[in-house]
């Protein structure tokens, strides 16, 4: 069975599926953002979990002259960070780190989008080369006028609706062993639980794809 999420337009509220959302947002970006001194061109990207892209997915503006650590510092920071893992940019034959390494072919993250971006444009993303979060994103369109201070979301999932493995009632835990989702009245009945205060592979169930992976919102 697909999983799909809905989210709200940022600018005008309604709300679309993933796949519904580019042509909406083009023409609600157009009337909401007019050229000035806060606006500078920039892209419509789309970015969505690479395991599951109609649950996890956001559209978001990116101005031309930023570079592509700046959108690694967003993902991080709106989707993934847990312990400060290595992440990585496939686009093309490249590949940009985030910790590059001279003599292995990596680039640093110094590049402007500009430099690299155009619309119909598909790339990938890792955060954790580890226990890994794949993401995958594409350029939708050019933006005559984005915000230009920073990367503006313009279109999120709504928090997928899990329910209790258990008991049926909306869950709010995750099992970082098995995968399995409860609500918190059920959390130690879970079958990763053998002893009822020994609950360290549990965690809150968040709107992330990389929820219930290493230490993501654990605190």
């Amino acid at each position: 069975m697909t999983l799909n999420t809905k989210g709200p337009c940022g600018q005008c509220g309604r709300k679309y599926s993933a796949g519904r959302a580019s042509s909406h947002l083009l023409q609600c970006i157009a009337q909401a953002f007019t050229p000035s001194d806060l606006m500078s061109e920039g892209y419509l990207v789309r970015i969505s979990s690479d395991d599951y892209p109609s649950l996890y997915w956001m559209f978001v503006t990116i101005p031309k002259d930023f570079n592509l650590r700046i959108l690694d510092e967003f993902l991080r920071d709106i989707w993934l960070t847990c312990c400060g893992h290595m992440s990585m940019f496939y686009i093309g034959d490249d590949e940009y780190s985030s910790h590059p390494i001279s003599d292995d072919g990596t680039y640093s993250m110094n590049k402007k989008v500009g430099q690299l971006f155009s619309p119909g444009l598909k790339f990938n993303y890792t955060y954790d080369m580890g226990s890994s979060t794949d993401l995958r994103l594409e350029v939708i369109a050019t933006v005559v006028a984005c915000p230009c201070d920073d990367i503006t979301i313009i279109m999120k999932n709504d928090p997928p609706a899990f329910l209790c493995e258990i008991c049926d009632k909306s869950a709010k835990i995750i099992c970082t062993l098995c995968g399995g989702k409860t609500c918190k009245g059920c959390k130690k009945k879970h079958s990763c639980v053998v002893n009822e205060n020994d609950t360290y592979m549990l965690s809150p169930l968040i709107n992330s794809p990389r929820t219930g992976v290493c230490a993501y919102g654990v605190v």
